[in-house]
């Protein structure tokens, strides 16, 4: 529905050479996004995904996170792989990213199945996610800050040994301290009073425009419309007349979904941010109590950590449409599909129309499957690890059921 929303937006947009440029990669991030939950469906593909993302990001921040520890970073400095100021390379989309690594990277140390199983995997692990902690503290990012807060928060609530965890948390607020305690204070006290920190100023300035453009506008005004904005800036000691900008940027992620996409689009970002939320929160309660699928509890935890913590940050910075925050939905997607395969799978019984289109279940207690699409039927087979719990096998066509057993004879 995002997807069709911000396409049709393309017919009233207020720039639409811009809003062209930015649909072409905005609508395939949230169209890919939407695709992924129909391919990815056992444990082991869940996973993959979530080892693919990790090590991508961990090429970016790995290099910088080192050279933080031996400089002390700094605000505005590409210590990446990239340079400029747009992607990867700018502060606050990358510090957000970083942070929301970190459950993630700590999740696959504990649960992975697809790296080789030796004790040094967790630490290696853990020191990947330091290292994407580190570095989202090294971009001076006042948005890391909120974000770093929320995250820690969270991850304390959520766990089961707190005092470890506090001892933990003490222990990098230490180290952090002694790098980049007073390049941290410098860069907190602006925060103090938005009226006399210029940045903070005209983002005040920016959402209070975004609020009375959608007055009249709302239907929003195509992606980039705040390249229309007008921006008065008050006079001050060192510039008593003031001075007025234009196009400044929305600068959150609510302000920008609200310019660009109005009142519509923004309801239905809501809407997908909190049920995400809340569902994985259930599903977490829920596989919790199964010893089969404590992974799934515990990797609900990681991306609903992830998501609060852009819902948090990003409200300072305007990434509404870069990819982490749909590819994290769509891993909440994929994990409430897999438990619900594997209930259904565990109930073995077919519903409906396909009751009628079913076959009786293979000896090894494999899932009905529609006549239609039966093969001959190839006998018990072998566990795999991805296997839904109390099977023994993969619901899968009778075509293929007979391949994987040639497969693993």
């Amino acid at each position: 529905m995002i997807a069709l929303w911000m396409t049709a937006t393309l017919m009233w947009a207020e720039v639409p050479v811009q809003a062209w440029a930015k649909w072409d990669w905005a609508f395939k991030v949230v169209l890919f996004a939407a695709f992924l939950p129909l391919v990815i469906r056992s444990r082991i593909q869940i996973e993959a995904f979530a080892q693919v993302y990790v090590f991508a990001l961990a090429a970016n921040f790995i290099p910088f996170g080192v050279k933080v520890m031996l400089s002390g970073g700094g605000y505005g400095r590409n210590l990446g792989l990239l340079g400029g100021n747009a992607g990867l390379a700018e502060g606050g989309y990358l510090s957000t990213i970083c942070l929301m690594t970190v459950p993630l990277a700590l999740y696959l140390g504990k649960h992975g199945k697809l790296m080789p199983n030796l004790r040094i995997m967790p630490l290696a692990y853990a020191g990947v996610a330091l290292l994407a902690l580190i570095t989202a503290i090294g971009t001076y990012q006042r948005s890391a800050l909120i974000g770093l807060g929320v995250l820690g928060l969270y991850m304390f609530m959520r766990s089961r040994r707190k005092l470890l965890f506090g001892a933990i948390a003490l222990m990098v607020g230490v180290i952090v301290a002694g790098i980049a305690m007073d390049s941290w204070s410098n860069r907190g006290a602006t925060m103090a009073d938005y009226k006399t920190e210029s940045s903070a100023l005209i983002r005040v300035l920016v959402w209070k425009w975004t609020l009375g453009y959608v007055t009249t506008h709302p239907m929003g005004g195509g992606f980039d419309s705040y390249l229309i904005n007008t921006i008065v800036i008050p006079g001050d000691d060192a510039n008593p007349g003031g001075m007025v900008q234009n196009g400044r940027a929305f600068h959150s992620i609510y302000f920008e979904v609200l310019g660009e996409l109005g009142i519509p689009g923004f309801l239905l970002f809501v809407v997908l941010s909190l049920t995400s939320l809340f569902s994985l929160r259930r599903l977490a309660s829920k596989c919790r109590k199964i010893p089969d699928l404590v992974w799934v509890a515990d990797m609900s935890d990681a991306v609903q950590a992830g998501l609060m913590v852009f819902l948090s940050s990003g409200a300072f910075v305007g990434i509404a449409f870069q990819p982490p925050y749909w590819y994290f939905v769509s891993m909440g997607i994929c994990l409430h599909a897999y438990v619900w395969h594997a209930a259904r799978a565990e109930d073995n019984t077919a519903k409906g129309w396909r009751a009628s289109l079913a076959r009786p279940a293979a000896p090894g207690g494999s899932a009905p499957v529609p006549a239609w699409r039966a093969g001959p039927s190839p006998g018990p087979v072998t566990s795999r690890p991805d296997t839904a719990p109390g099977t023994g096998v993969l619901p899968v066509p009778g075509w293929r059921d007979a391949a994987r057993v040639r497969r693993e004879a």
